[in-house]
């Protein structure tokens, strides 16, 4: 999958892409890549992280 215009350094096109580490982006332009694993691994463990607070306490 292409996604057009997407690249943070050069507003290039990033091409989705997998190997034997996971899944991945990279821009075909300037040939930045980005882990799509730890994109997902992130919000998950912010998301986590605000469920084991109780309500009305404290980050």
């Amino acid at each position: 999958m292409v996604d057009y215009r997407a690249c943070p350094k050069c507003r290039g096109d990033m091409h989705t892409r997998r190997d034997t580490f996971g899944d991945f982006k990279e821009c075909i332009q300037c040939g930045l890549m980005q882990d799509l694993e730890l994109q997902k691994n992130a919000e998950s463990l912010a998301v986590g992280a605000d469920a084991g607070r109780k309500k009305g306490e404290a980050a």
